[in-house]
């Protein structure tokens, strides 16, 4: 897309690796644990079009993409099995094996991404790497072990999307032997895991991590594989609710293996713990994380009662450093995927497809720069203008780096005020709002935090619950205030109300506060009550939130969909700042600072338009556009987001006359391109007749150039 001609050398049949039809491993990133996360840039492009389908598999939708680039060669059943090197540190070519043929096939280049994952082109040209586990003193790492090791997670078995086997169910009972090489799990009240469905696996179903995924991926599979019928007999035959799988049928255990964790190579700077947690913001940031630091027990499976994980630790939102994505000493190597230059430690927050999907695109950028200027990737990581143009470039195709705004002095719009034929000056939530969600039981306390909103004023909260008890149930509610959202910290109770939940049923129930707030937000906590439980629901006001754990021990956790279901008497009026300059303001998406939206007022029916205009006429072949495809839920929505624009037109205004550059119907895209004959405009119009269900047109940037 930038110019340079690539080829995608890649070892199977079909595209996305994990994510691929053959395995089906889920899109997964920051938006697990943050709102308003989801990775853009082509990682979204690639999912909106798989959503477009119904599915998470990414085969089909990468073929589009790859297919739809002039500059782009793609080379399938190609498996990299060496490389030529000009000299001792710079690669001249890679060969590969055709794994249909046997023919080999030399792929000579200027730059090199090694996304293999296992980090075969590196090691093939001698880049400096690791594997396994740093000792605690190296990084001063807290979560590392006190020696170091070759310890590295295992992988799973899967084939789109399930986990080491397929079960389906029958109408009689099925009786399941084992075989007798089949693995023995620890006994049922020893296990350490909840089994949430019977119909396939979980991703814990794995192997030690000294069995090694990387030069013994046979015996890696094979002991998956034991694994799965060892489970599949403790689900049939031992765990306690066995009666749940009484008339499933095992019919299929898996044999390609989705790898976690094998060889990382060594970059210029070497990702830790401490930055992660931090939150660190680099010189030279091109992508960012968020997925928690998870690191999953060395002992597999058979870590018992200590449970699946070694560690399961929430991050804010981190960066992540250009330096991490090239060789340390190999000049024209870049690497992108979960061989990147990461600890063991951080590699559990950064190991995630979405994430690394954006560090794919960056890297890519990187190397048409260095091939363009004739220059190293360290050369560019140095040049502290030589990155600013790297991050200008990411941000220019939707890639969001926190903390680095538009800047790009090519772009048109910068230059431009904005007008608007309405803007929404304000947002309810209210009953009718709420999607229900998933639902936890009282066993522990539980709260929730939303913002007062500009009236501050609540007669009564009403939240979501439900009792399995024979009669009914009074639950008392504790009212506080904060200062900040995610500080719950206050142990002064500002109202106590109580309110009986009706017996056998789930109900909305009422709590009278008769309040006014003198903190920007509140929040409600209930104690523990056996038999009753609490609701969640998919959206919330902006910078809504909830906790569990109780005084002293409340554990926070943010992200869509993590709100326990509540609404107010009268609905909660926020005060939004949805301004038409918020297009040219650098930023395409909601953060905590704002929300850098564009919205119309949704009482005023569409169409609805949002207008550049310069004081001088200027010279323009294209436009950037920037919608709102709900960046909040972890996985992208389908069917698509209803904020999404459907229908649109773009206009410009020259010689005294609007001119249509460009009319779409049914799109669902966030980030649409209009390319046309160069063209003299003193205002360009986007009009915004439908879109997806919203009543109000929603856009997030604008960007206009002469490319």
């Amino acid at each position: 897309r930038l110019g340079a001609k690539t080829a995608l050398v890649h070892g199977r049949s079909v595209l996305g690796g994990n994510a691929s039809d053959e395995l089906g491993v889920a899109i997964a990133g920051a938006s697990a644990s943050h709102p308003h996360a989801r990775e853009t840039g082509i990682v979204e492009e690639a999912r909106l079009l798989a959503s477009q389908r119904g599915s998470v598999l990414m085969s089909e939708p990468l073929r589009m993409l790859t297919e739809s680039e002039d500059n782009l060669s793609v080379f399938l059943n190609e498996q990299v099995i060496g490389v030529r090197m000009a000299d001792a540190d710079t690669i001249a070519g890679v060969i590969a094996v055709n794994t249909l043929t046997g023919d080999r096939t030399e792929f000579r280049a200027k730059m090199f991404i090694d996304c293999t994952g296992d980090g075969w082109v590196g090691y093939y040209a001698g880049a400096e790497y690791r594997i396994g586990r740093e000792a605690r003193h190296e990084f001063n790492e807290d979560l590392a072990p006190e020696e170091a090791d070759d310890i590295t997670m295992s992988g799973c078995i899967m084939n789109k999307g399930f986990v080491g086997f397929r079960a389906v169910k029958e109408n009689k009972r099925i009786s399941y032997s084992p075989p007798p090489w089949a693995v023995q799990l620890p006994p049922a009240e020893k296990f350490g895991r909840h089994i949430r469905r019977v119909n396939t696996g979980e991703w814990w179903l794995e192997h030690p991590g000294d069995i090694d995924d990387l030069w013994d991926m046979e015996r890696a599979r094979d002991e998956l594989i034991r694994i799965a019928f060892g489970y599949w007999h403790f689900i049939k035959n031992v765990w306690h609710e066995r009666e749940k799988a009484a008339q499933y049928r095992l019919t299929d255990v898996f044999i390609y293996l989705a790898k976690r964790e094998t060889r990382r190579l060594v970059g210029d700077y070497i990702l830790t713990q401490g930055d992660v947690q931090s939150g660190k913001r680099f010189f030279d940031s091109i992508a960012y994380g968020g997925w928690p630091i998870d690191v999953h027990h060395p002992k597999g499976i058979f870590s018992g009662e200590e449970g699946p994980f070694h560690c399961n630790v929430h991050v804010p939102i981190y960066t992540i450093p250009f330096r991490c994505l090239y060789s340390i000493n190999i000049r024209n190597l870049l690497f992108a995927g979960r061989d990147i230059s990461v600890t063991h430690i951080a590699l559990g927050t950064v190991r995630v497809m979405a994430t690394l999907a954006t560090l794919g695109q960056a890297a890519g950028t990187a190397a048409v720069m260095c091939v363009k200027d004739n220059i190293t990737p360290r050369q560019l990581a140095h040049e502290r203008k030589r990155i600013h143009a790297l991050q200008q470039t990411l941000l220019k195709h939707d890639q969001y780096i926190p903390g680095v705004k538009n800047e790009d002095p090519a772009d048109l719009a910068l230059k431009a005020t904005v007008s608007a034929s309405s803007t929404a000056t304000h947002q309810l939530f209210a009953r009718e709002h709420v999607e229900p969600h998933i639902i936890h039981p009282l066993n522990m306390p539980r709260a929730v935090m939303f913002p007062v909103g500009v009236d501050g004023y609540i007669k009564s909260i009403w939240l979501l619950l439900a009792s399995e008890r024979a009669e009914p149930t009074e639950v008392t509610l504790h009212l506080r205030g904060a200062q900040t959202i995610g500080d719950f910290s206050s142990r002064t109770d500002l109202r106590v109300a109580r309110a009986i939940v009706p017996a056998n049923r789930e109900a909305w129930v009422e709590f009278k506060l008769n309040f006014k707030a003198r903190t920007p937000y509140l929040w409600v906590w209930l104690p523990k009550a056996d038999g009753v439980y609490w609701r969640l629901m998919k959206n919330a006001p902006h910078k809504s939130c909830r906790a569990w754990g109780g005084d002293g021990a409340w554990h926070v956790v943010r992200g869509r969909g993590q709100y326990y279901a509540f609404f107010t008497e009268p609905p909660i009026r926020l005060q939004t700042d949805y301004h038409p300059q918020n297009v040219i303001n650098g930023v395409s998406r909601i953060t905590e600072e704002g929300s850098n939206l564009w919205v119309s007022d949704p009482r005023r029916p569409l169409p609805q338009w949002l207008e550049l205009i310069w004081d001088a006429p200027i010279h323009a072949n294209a436009v950037y556009i920037t919608f709102d495809t709900d960046l909040n839920p972890r996985w992208t929505p389908f069917p698509p987001a209803p904020e999404c624009v459907r229908d649109y037109e773009l206009l410009c205004y020259h010689d005294n006359r609007w001119i249509s550059l460009a009319k779409v119907v049914n799109n669902q895209q966030r980030r649409c391109i209009h390319r046309f004959d160069t063209v003299s405009m003193t205002r360009l119009r986007l009009t915004v007749h439908a879109t997806h269900g919203d009543p109000s047109a929603r856009v997030f940037e604008i960007r206009v150039y002469r490319e």
